[in-house]
């Protein structure tokens, strides 16, 4: 009987321990930061199956990713910006990388279909992945 207890607790131990892992969703995962989540979105930019639309002028997936790190980089030492420990992943969807700043014009993702999205659009769909550990 006591055998059987015990194969019982090892069994919820492992349970515990396991489902997570085979669900994807790890503690790792579940407890990303927003400074995280804004790396993670950089890099999804990077790896973009298609173009970046900038003021007109297609932009390969690498030169958006720099581009959107270097605008961040710059937003954040700014004067006018929160401080960079308050920046949130909407935060810099909404400020740094659905528009230009000088334009005004929202940049594009364009992917090899052909079909053309609002990089916010884009950025915030990828963002809920990131928060669903996807």
């Amino acid at each position: 009987m006591k055998g059987r207890r015990l194969f019982w607790f090892f069994l919820a131990i492992l349970l515990v321990i396991e489902l997570p892992l085979l669900y994807g969703k790890t503690n790792s995962c579940l407890t990303t930061t927003e400074e995280q989540k804004i790396e993670k979105l950089l890099k999804r930019v990077g790896k973009i199956q298609g173009s970046f639309i900038r003021n007109g002028d297609s932009h390969t997936a690498e030169e958006a990713e720099k581009h959107l790190r270097y605008k961040l980089q710059e937003a954040k030492n700014s004067i006018f910006a929160p401080d960079p420990k308050e920046w949130t992943a909407k935060l810099f969807i909404e400020k740094i990388a659905s528009k230009s700043f000088l334009t005004g014009t929202p940049y594009l993702i364009k992917t090899s279909d052909g079909k053309e999205t609002k990089s916010s659009d884009w950025l915030f769909t990828e963002l809920g992945k990131i928060e669903s550990c996807l």
